[in-house]
Order: C-alpha cells, then structure tokens, then sequence
C-alpha cells in the first residue's frame, strides 16, 4: 500500500496516550476525580484541587466568547478540561478530541508568565487551541484534515500565544536574542519560539482578519490548503513570508542591541570552566566553584560539577613561560586558570532556574533536584551533597521544594515549598529535621530566589502575589514582618545583598531585557547599574572582587559572566527605532483577552464524581482507499484521556482481512499501573530470517491478549526504572507456509497456545544523543518467563524462560559494551521456537528494536549448535561516532555516522542430558554506519570481520609464511548485517 511508512506512524500516534499519565507513565489510582458541570465546559479534577478547579472553571467561561470571536467562531461544542497537580510538570496540551490537561500549581511559572498567573496564562492558552481545531475542521476525520491542510507547526503554536499572551523576556525575547546574535533565528526548532514572534508579526503586517480568512477558506473539495490560502489572503508565498521575518528579527534586534550597553561596557567579562552552564555557586577560597550544566553536546540531562584550579599546572606553565621570556627579553603571557572537573550528580537541579548553593565551610552542596516522590509523582526535592564523601542526602520528603540557600552561620537552610498554588519560605536543620514555615501566605502566591542577609536576621526573597506581580520583599525572621521593597508591573528576582546589609542588588525584567538593579535599604533609593540590549542576570557576589558576578546572553556558550561594580550607573539611554520594525513585539489582538477574574462566581450546574462514559469522544480515525486495498484506523478517548478504545482493519479486497480492537485503562484502578485488552486477527506477527538464505518466516498470532504493567521507581535517579508486566495471552499460532530450505530449523509449525507471561526489566541510563550510536554508560537487567500450557486454554504445553544484562562502560574516550543473555526452554514447543547458537544474523530496527525473534548468532561463526538452554554472550570497545552524514537526501534521509568496534562474541547451547561442548568464540572488527531519517537512525549497518581466535591465529601463520606474488587464500569472509547499539 502506499504511503505505508507514513500509516505506521500516524497508526502509532493514534494509538498512544492521550493524558496526563502519559508523561510518567504512572496512573495514580489514589486520586478521586470529580467533574464540575459549567454551561459550556466539563471540568474535571481531583478532590484537593477543588477551589483551583472552581476558579479554572470561571476564566474558561470568561474567556470562551473571545476566543470564539478572535477566531471568527459562531459556534463551539462542549469542551473537557483536566487539571491536576500528580505532577510537577510546567505545562498543558490540547487534543483534537475537544479536551485539554493542565498541570496547575507550578511555582516557577511566576517568573515565566510576567504580570499574570499561570492558571489564566495556561488555560486561555490550552483553550485557544481547541478552538483553533474547531476551526480548521473539515467534512475529513483529524488527523487527516490537519494533514492535509499542511498547517504549520508554528502557526498552531504561535497564534495560541499571540490571542492570548503577552511577548515578555522569557517568552521568547532572550531567546531570540541569542538566535539573532548565533545567526540561528530561521533554524529555531521549538514552534513556539519561532511562532509567537511570526505570529505577531503576521498580525501586525496583515491583521487579525486575515488570519482568520487563511484559517476559514476552504477549496473546491472543502478542504483547507494552508499554503495556498496564506498565499490568497497575504499576497506573499509562505516562504517568502518566513524570510521577511527572519531580516524583521534581524533588524530589530540588532538596531535595539547597537543603542545598548555592551557587557564589555558595564564589566569585567571572564568566562567559567564549564562552556555549557546553567547555574553556579563560589566557594569561599576561589580556588573551587560548583556549576550545574552540560559536560558534553547532546547530554540529555544537567550536571552537578565543582571544579577545582590546578594551581600546580599553572605555576608549572608559569615557569616555563618565564623562562622563555627572559631568552628571548620578552614580557611572559598571563596564565590561564587551568580547571580540573568532577561530576557529582546529574539530574535536572530546578525548574525555570537551575540552582545551587554552597555552604560556608565549603563541605557541603544543597540544590533541588526532580525526582519520583510519594506515590510516585514527579517533583522538585531538597538534596546535600557531602563533597568529601560524595553522599547525598534527602532533606525533604515530597514538598514541591526548590531554591535551598544556607544560612550565613552554616546551621540552617532556607528554601520554598508550595501546594495547590500557595507558597510557602520554609527553614531546617542541615540534616533536613526541624522544617517550619516562615511565611503564612493565601491564594495564588509563588515566591522564588530567597537570600539570607549577611547577619542572618532576615531573608530577601521575590514573591509573585494574586495580582501577577513579581516584586522583592523582606522577612525580618526576630518579628515576622514582611516589607516589599520593590512594586512594578515587570518582574524583579534573584536578590543579591551586600556585606553590609544595607543594600540589595536584584534583577528587573524592564522593557523586556533583564538588567542589573540596586536598591538601598537604608534610603529607598534604587539605581539602575546596567543597560544592556543582551541580558543580565545577577549571579552571586564574588568575595574576591566585591562585584556582582552576573550572567550574560548564551551566544557562543553559556560560560560567559561578568562582574560588576554595584555602585556603577547605567548609560541608560532610551531607543530610537522606526516603528515599523518594532511595533510587532507590542501587537495586542482586535479582542484582546482582559479583566478576567478567576474568582468572579461561576455557575455550577452539577458537580459529581467522574463517569468516563459520560465523555467519551472521537480521538481521530484515517481512512486510506485505494483501488487495491483499504485501510481503517479509528480512535475514541474520554475526557481525560485515561481510557482508550481504537480500532483497526486492513484488507486488499481479496484473502487479506486483518484488524485490531484495543482498550486500554489508564486509571489505575482495579490496581496500579495500566492494563488493557487487545483483540488481533491477521495482525500482530512476528517475522524470523528461518534459514542461512535469510529466508523470511512470517508467523500470525491471532487472538487476545489481557495485559498490565506498572513502572517503578525509587526516587535517587529519575533514568533508574523498574517496570513489571503480566499478560494472559489465549493465541492462535499460525506459520505462513514455508517452502524454502529447513537447513537449521524443521518445518515451522502452527498452534493454539494459552500463554502466562512475567516480565520484569530494570533500566539505568542517562539520557545522551549518543546512546543511538555508541553509549558510554548505563546498565540494565531484563528478565521473562513464558508459561504456556493447555490448562488455559490450547494445545501446546511448554515454558520459556530468559535472562539478559548489559552495561557500557567508558573506557578513555572509548566504550566497553557487554551484555549477556541466556535462554531456557521445556516441554513441547513449536519447531521454530528452538534455542541453540546459529549463524543466521539478525535485523535491528534503529539499532534496539527487534520485531521478531533475536537468534544467539555471534559473528564470524558458522553451524549450529542446539540446546534446551543457550547462552550469548559479547564485549564490545567501540570508538566514538563522528557526527557527520556522508550522503543526505533533501534533508530527510541521512547516512553517516560513522564509528568503528572491536567485537567479541562467545556462547554455547546444550542439553541437561548431555555433556557440554567447547564454548563458542569469535572475535573481529566492525565498521558501522547509520541510515537516519530526520537524524535519528533508522538503521545501524556494520561492515566487519570476525572467526575464531584459531582462526585468526592460523592466517596470521600463513600471513608470516606469504611470499610475493602468493595469492592470498586465508582470511575470515566479511559480512553486511544490522548492528544492536542498545538490547532494550
């Protein structure tokens, strides 16, 4: 069929989650749902977040006749809204089945979102785009209509932004500012990034109405073709239209930054060791900084990292350049800091901010780090790190807690938790007893970036009230009173105090560029210390120098800071610029979204537990017609996207009528975790090279399969998972006919088998671009066993049971990949289940998956060996990948890639009965590339080499003995074959 690469992935994608569980795959069965019944919307919520829920559910009635006439909309269907706080997660999505899932309670979003809440900011968003798929709905199901309307991402991104946000620092002007400066604004991978500013640009070059026509036209078939509307209604091609914003951004950026302070102006610029940071504490002897960041392009995650100067190797270098000078009569060149770095941990330390603190004694490291908390939820907790013993310690237990900072003495830390959108400042002890709250804070309050006076007497902190703004204030800790010492529209954060006491340095978002700030408590007076176009973020006060060492815009890297006199006055001067180029950033729309009140009463037509069956909803079907086949493929989900029914049918009109039934519950509920039952006929295979030609088998199991499965994890490290699976599987085996040689396996078989299956597999890996390739670390165990027998159901009785590890070490700038499997089988099984070694290579799909059978076939050897038990096992040193694609195709295929690997393969198989033979061994080498689509592989091919150690032995033998002019006639025959990168 047609397209068929294209059907598998939108077949998945119909396929898979669709709520809030989906982004850790835990259910939380704990919680109990409620839905509150508005005139147009069904809320839904869990019991702790009622009043949340309540005023969610007022602004989605506010805002929904807005949005409606933003977007040209008569009339708009009954919508569901999810809000939960099971996670930590600083987001939302919208589905195409009207229902959208918002994490609520995020403290960090009080910085992000400037002058607003996150409850407003999130929902409007998350409502907009419903509306938008109400919209561009045609008489085609989604996601067929959205296919063919070619709607770019950008645009579904960007106009939810643009009708019902404000432009603001970051969202997305420091971005941009570092795309302008990096010559990267048109390679913007993020659409809604690249999207908002397009998006206002768009409506402030052609209008709101003509976003509306490109959206509304339809063509002769009904249908929306994105292109060419945008071309009808704007005059300009689309591609064209991407390049006017690209100079737009250019120019306006560059005419703000040219009027601007340079960061050479306002201080000393030095860069730290650690060219991709994110954060970072001094230590009192300046010899040590600890810095959270990336040691390596393409890390997943963050790294906790203190690096210490090699004051040894400086004098070293020094004294040589001294000698050199004095030779030649020259003054020596200033030495470099030469740094030595350790990773202490690795994880993600914060959520907008990344931070840290290190204590006055320089022995200890308090920062936030992501974690599985209680019951399993995914959120922010208090860490130390001990640096001489490299323990770490859990200070809190599940708070939502962040910004840890220690108290000026040692003794004590001060940090913030918050719950059902109220934060809280909060003190312990060093070992994380004594925790009591500071502050009594009510309704929507975040607070963020505390810090201890020098005296320890009182603590300056930013606190983002009801109203949406973020101001500093200060806690006297002897009497409780709390004094605000900043009141703006413009968010002001990360206070900075001087030694004194008597003054406070901060960080202020005015005209939408953060710069540096200094107020004096004394007086009230506050000058403005820098007025850079880029960014300043006050970092920390460096001892050495008495300045404030503050962070600059990532341009090259992100090691770049500068320190700055907190006395010095800014150059402050006000821009001049043609309103033509910078009108686009203050664009509001025709009906802007204002004057919502969260707490204006709603009405609240009924309010009971929830009833998935009540809210079931069209997820989205594709139907593909051609004159030779026929493709079905629809999907129904319920307003919290927890339960999913789907369906599937294939025919060619003529013998092949295959299909799937899918339920899956994600609720947690009768027991943790998922479970479902799934329904094939002629469609779920598995497909088996069967012989030395590589001849495929292709066997059907047509039948049911009851599953569950439940992930685990003990909260130390969010990549060390634990998942356990059960199913019951009632399956009618059936071999397609095999004609072809039975040189290893007897004539494959067919039968009807009631199958147990448990299946346990523990994962430690971090997240890196190189796993694909080449990984460096990560270990894993996974075990099964297949209990098959006719008291189930069938005909067929025999168990399977399977063991595998593996582990990459690095190694140098080298990896050693081992791994080990091992294989048992009893009673009667099919012929093409038979365990053994053979010498049939196996496919990989991008290098990991296999849909089939994975035969124990070590390169270079050849035969077979039969057993009811087998083992595997290999050793691999493997060379970096070098990140270059050889050939690429309209920039979609890739290959390239390349690396190479030393390989050794060795195993056996025998029978308990039996004597056992001489184990197996193989060794050789491999070069490996990769075939990519859209740079991420596809497939991972290996060209190599590889027999025995006799083998090898014997040619070299008869290499030595080799005179010229000798044909050579020895040496172990190449092969062509998919490689594994990663067992699972």
């Amino acid at each position: 069929m047609r397209n068929f690469s294209i059907l598998l992935v939108l077949t998945t994608s119909l396929l898979q989650a669709t709520g809030a569980w989906m982004f850790t795959g835990r259910t939380h069965p704990e919680l109990k749902w409620h839905t509150i019944e508005t005139e147009h919307y069904d809320v839904h919520y869990h019991e702790e977040i009622r009043e949340i829920a309540v005023q969610g559910a007022s602004i989605a009635e506010q805002v929904r006749p807005i949005l409606m006439k933003q977007m040209g909309l008569d009339t708009l269907r009954r919508l569901d809204i999810v809000f939960t706080t099971e996670d930590e997660v600083l987001n939302g999505f919208a589905m195409p089945s009207n229902h959208t899932v918002i994490w609520v309670d995020q403290n960090d979003a009080a910085l992000w979102v400037g002058d607003e809440k996150w409850l407003r900011t999130v929902l409007t968003h998350e409502l907009q785009h419903l509306v938008y798929f109400n919209t561009i709905k045609t008489w085609l199901p989604e996601p067929m209509s959205s296919l063919v309307a070619g709607v770019p991402g950008w645009i579904v991104e960007g106009i939810a932004e643009y009708y019902t946000e404000k432009w603001r620092p970051f969202r997305y002007d420091i971005s941009h500012k570092g795309h302008v400066i990096r010559n990267t604004v048109h390679k913007i991978q993020d659409p809604h990034n690249d999207g908002f500013s397009k998006s206002l640009y768009l409506a402030d070059r052609f209008g709101d109405s003509t976003i509306v026509k490109i959206l509304s036209e339809r063509n002769k078939v009904g249908l929306l073709d994105f292109k060419e509307s945008f071309k009808k209604h704007t005059g300009v091609k689309l591609k064209q239209f991407n390049e006017d914003w690209r100079r737009h951004m250019n120019t306006f950026f560059y005419g703000q930054r040219a009027q601007k302070e340079r960061v050479e102006d306002i201080g000393k610029v030095h860069k730290l060791p650690l060219k991709r940071m994110a954060t970072f504490d001094y230590f009192t002897d300046t010899l040590r900084v600890a810095m959270i960041g990336q040691l390596s392009k393409g890390q997943g995650d963050l790294s906790l990292v203190v690096a210490t100067r090699d004051t040894a190797k400086e004098n070293k270098e020094w004294k040589e350049r001294v000698k050199k000078a004095e030779k030649k009569g020259d003054k020596p060149k200033k030495i470099k800091p030469r740094w030595k770095l350790k990773e202490y941990d690795h994880g993600v330390f914060g959520e907008l901010m990344q931070n840290l603190d290190v204590s006055p004694d320089g022995k200890s490291i308090v920062y936030p780090k992501y974690r599985f908390g209680q019951k399993q939820s995914l959120l922010f907790d208090i860490w130390k790190l001990d640096i001489e013993s490299k323990k770490k310690t859990l200070l809190t237990s599940s708070m939502r807690a962040n910004y840890p900072k220690f108290s000026p003495d040692g003794k004590k830390i001060v940090f913030v938790a918050h719950e059902n959108s109220t934060t809280q400042l909060y003190t312990m002890n060093m070992d994380g007893s004594d925790i009591k709250p500071l502050t009594r804070n009510e309704g929507d309050t975040q607070i963020i970036t505390p810090m201890w006076r020098p005296d320890g007497k009182a603590i300056a902190f930013a606190q983002s009230d009801p109203d949406g703004f973020m101001d500093l204030h200060i806690l006297e800790l002897e009497t409780g009173r709390v004094s605000q010492i900043t009141e703006s529209r413009e968010g002001d954060f990360a206070p900075i105090w001087h030694p004194n006491g008597k003054k406070v340095s901060y960080t202020g978002l005015y005209d939408f560029t953060p710069n540096l700030y200094t107020h004096n408590i004394e007086t009230g007076e506050t000058i403005q210390n820098t007025d850079v176009g880029d960014v300043v973020i006050g970092a920390s006060w460096n001892n050495e120098t008495s300045f404030i060492t503050a962070f600059t815009l990532k341009t090259t890297d992100s090691s770049r800071v500068v320190d700055i006199n907190p006395s010095r006055v800014a150059n402050k001067t006000e821009l001049i610029m043609n309103t033509a180029f910078s009108s686009w950033r203050t664009k509001a729309p025709d009906h802007p979204i204002e004057n919502i009140y969260p707490k204006k009463d709603v009405a609240i037509q009924s309010e009971t537990p929830y009833k998935f069956y009540k809210h079931l909803s069209h997820l989205g079907s594709l139907i593909l017609p051609d004159l030779k086949s026929f493709f079905l493929n629809s999907a129904f989900t319920d307003g919290m996207g927890r339960h999913l029914i789907a369906g599937l049918y294939f025919t060619d009109y003529d013998t092949v009528h295959a299909g799937m039934l899918q339920y899956s519950n994600n609720t947690g509920f009768p027991f943790t975790g998922s479970w479902g039952v799934n329904y094939y006929k002629n469609m779920l295979f598995t497909f088996q090279f069967y012989n030395r030609d590589q001849t495929p088998l292709l066997e059907l199991f047509d039948g049911t399969s009851i599953w569950w499965k439940v992930p685990y994890n003990f909260g130390r490290s969010r990549v060390a998972n634990h998942s356990i699976g059960i199913s019951l599987d009632f399956m009618n085996r059936h071999a397609v006919a095999f004609e072809d040689s039975l040189d290893i396996f007897l004539t494959p078989e067919s039968g009807k088998e009631g199958k147990i299956s448990f299946s346990y597999t523990f994962k430690n890996q971090r997240f890196h671009k190189r796993n694909m390739f080449a990984p460096n670390q990560g270990y894993g165990l996974s075990m099964t066993h297949d209990m098959i027998t006719s008291a189930v159901w069938g005909d067929l009785d025999y168990n399977k049971s399977s063991v595998e590890v593996f582990s990459n070490n690095k190694v140098g700038p080298f990896s050693l990949y081992t791994r080990g499997r091992y294989e048992k089988l009893s009673g009667d099984p099919l012929a093409q289940d038979t365990l053994g070694i053979f010498d049939i290579p196996n496919y990989y799909i991008a290098g990991a998956f296999v849909p089939g059978r994975e035969y124990m076939s070590p390169r270079g050897f050849s035969g077979s060996r039969y057993g009811d038990q087998a083992f595997m096992g290999t050793l691999e040193l493997r060379v970096p990948m070098i990140p270059v694609n050889i050939v690429e195709i309209i920039k979609i295929i890739q290959i390239g890639n390349p690396t190479v690997a030393l390989i050794s393969d060795f195993g056996n198989a025998w029978n308990d009965a039996d004597e056992l033979q001489d184990m197996i061994l193989t060794t050789g080498a491999e070069f490996r590339f990769a075939l990519s689509l859209a740079r991420s592989p596809l497939f991972i091919f290996s060209f190599g080499w590889a027999q025995s150690p006799e083998k090898w032995g014997y040619d070299w033998d008869k290499y030595l003995k080799l005179n010229e002019g000798d044909i050579v006639d020895f040496g172990p025959k190449p092969y062509f074959q998919m490689t594994l990168i990663n067992p699972f």
